[in-house]
């Protein structure tokens, strides 16, 4: 069961990645006011899941309770269900040598969601944050702690400055056995599209009991609060692949639409040339004489054909690069298209 499908689980923590001045705090506030009220939160599910109000305790190391009481107002919260241990009450608190008093604590409360931010600041100063051996041990008690409580759990990490394009999940402060250990985690990033720089994206990086869920735009309002803005479709592999190519995340997300678009186009003409059960040689010149210069977008013919070769068995056709063929009475570079059936029987069983 979920705190929030499929983003916060119940009886489990969830890492919360947050990148300098995104509103993280704005962010776990306006899930909380959410929660406060008995609502549900942004899904783009179109089965509404039922909600009815409950309790949130937010044990903060950085915050004031006054600043967190003003955005939790601003974005609609019933303080009656939200519960503060700010950076005064805070003091001391420790979830590893005083795991019990913890737990007690987190109890007191009956809350439904539980946010420790940060995390480590809560860690205990005998533990290096570093060693897998040291703190995996940690994370595996927190979880049991949540699942002792029946609550969901978020852990908010601070970004660090390790290179994270092989892995968006790298981003979190600490060993990787954080994350590894987590069973969802998600990242705050900021919004580069120019007509919507006032947004904020939550992108849902790692999930274990469900299947990855949309990206969430919130906005900050000039209160202080959180504002849910919509979704994205700016995923993980978005921000791995715009980490690994310099690009930002809508630079990456713009030239992945504009691949699908050049995809389209190429299986059409593919399946144009298609002729049931016979080989057919084409070369790379022929193919944009007749479709265009730019039938194979911006990726090399050979890559561009390969990419598309899942689709094109959806209609029973299969392709083969590396050919050496004829054309206009010269030898050129091309390839063969095979098609066991006719692409008219094909699409009439397709759904």
């Amino acid at each position: 069961s979920f705190v929030w499908t499929p983003y916060i689980p119940i009886g489990d923590y969830t890492v919360l990645m947050a990148d300098g001045g995104t509103g993280k705090t704005i962010f776990c506030c306006g899930i909380a006011a959410t929660i406060s009220r008995g609502e549900c939160l942004p899904s783009n599910s179109t089965i509404k899941e039922k909600s009815t109000p409950a309790n949130t305790l937010i044990i903060s190391a950085e915050d004031r309770g006054e600043l967190l009481k003003k955005r939790l107002v601003a974005s609609g919260a019933d303080l009656h269900k939200v519960y503060i241990l700010d950076c005064m009450d805070s003091e001391g608190m420790n979830f590893t040598n005083d795991y019990d008093d913890f737990m007690e604590t987190i109890k007191r409360y009956n809350p439904k969601l539980v946010i420790i931010d940060p995390w480590h600041a809560f860690l205990g100063a005998d533990v290096d944050i570093n060693r897998v051996n040291a703190v995996r041990p940690v994370f595996q008690r927190l979880a049991n702690m949540a699942k002792v409580c029946n609550c969901g759990m978020v852990l908010v990490s601070h970004v660090n400055k390790r290179a994270q394009g092989e892995n968006a999940n790298n981003a979190a402060t600490g060993s990787t056995d954080f994350i590894n250990a987590a069973r969802s985690a998600m990242r705050v990033i900021f919004n580069d599209n120019p007509t919507e720089k006032d947004t904020r994206i939550i992108v849902h990086t790692k999930s274990n009991y469900a299947e990855l869920g949309t990206s969430v735009k919130f906005r900050i309002t000039k209160d202080g609060g959180c504002q849910w803005a919509g979704f994205s479709d700016i995923t993980r592999k978005t921000l791995e692949d715009a980490a690994r190519f310099h690009k930002t995340p809508t630079e990456m997300l713009n030239q992945q639409n504009a691949q699908d678009t050049t995809n389209y186009a190429l299986i059409e003409a593919i399946k144009e040339k298609a002729i049931k059960g016979k080989i057919v040689n084409i070369s790379y010149e022929e193919m944009k004489q007749s479709n265009g210069s730019d039938i194979f977008g911006i990726s090399q013919p050979k890559r561009a054909l390969e990419s598309v070769i899942p689709s094109l068995q959806d209609y029973g056709i299969s392709i083969q690069t590396g050919k050496t063929v004829k054309y206009n009475g010269r030898t050129h570079n091309g390839f063969s298209i095979y098609q066991n059936e006719s692409i008219e029987d094909i699409e009439a069983d397709l759904p």
